[in-house]
């Protein structure tokens, strides 16, 4: 009996961890609900360098963005782009702004055209930024500049380009 008495009171002593109820209809997210990553920025966004999706309704996806560090200065400025339709795009040209601290862009880089990309195709471009001179809290941002495709053509207007990099400049401030 007193084995059993002990028993009893160390199994009634162990806390177990709470149960955890998700809650699809909570309009108040936990820091870890899976619903808060649909509107992060590209994988390897930080506030030196990111990107702006100026087609929104396009087929293109910036799957991620990345600065290259080399040995010697200065690094060059890699981004991961996709075709997320299912017709194939016949050609594309991104482009990378260097942005300074307040959000204004400095000068404009296009990035060499990519033909040919077929459904669902990843395809990875580095560029060196040669039209200005970086400073320290100077930012590289990736945009798609023009598009042709089956369904249509795309060319970015610079004014609506401006106002996205300076709202995603906002959200992402130089330390």
């Amino acid at each position: 009996m007193p084995v059993f008495v002990t028993l009893l009171m160390l199994l009634l002593g162990q806390s177990q961890p709470p149960t955890r109820i998700l809650n699809p209809t909570s309009s108040a997210p936990n820091p870890g609900d899976v619903r808060l990553n649909q509107f992060d920025e590209a994988p390897g966004s930080n506030w030196k360098v990111f990107a702006v999706n100026s087609f929104p309704e396009g087929p293109i996806v910036i799957n991620r963005v990345e600065e290259v560090k080399q040995q010697n200065p200065p690094s060059t400025w890699g981004v991961y782009v996709g075709n997320g339709s299912l017709l194939p795009v016949a050609s594309l040209t991104m482009a990378a702004a260097v942005v300074d601290v307040n959000g204004k862009v400095k000068a404009t880089q296009p990035i060499p055209a990519i033909k040919n990309l077929k459904s669902q195709q990843v395809v990875r471009k580095e560029v060196r930024i040669r039209v200005t001179v970086l400073a320290p809290t100077d930012r590289v941002v990736f945009f798609l500049k023009d598009l042709t495709s089956e369904v249509g053509e795309f060319k970015s207007k610079e004014t609506d380009v401006a106002e996205l990099i300076k709202t995603a400049a906002a959200r992402l401030p130089v330390p």
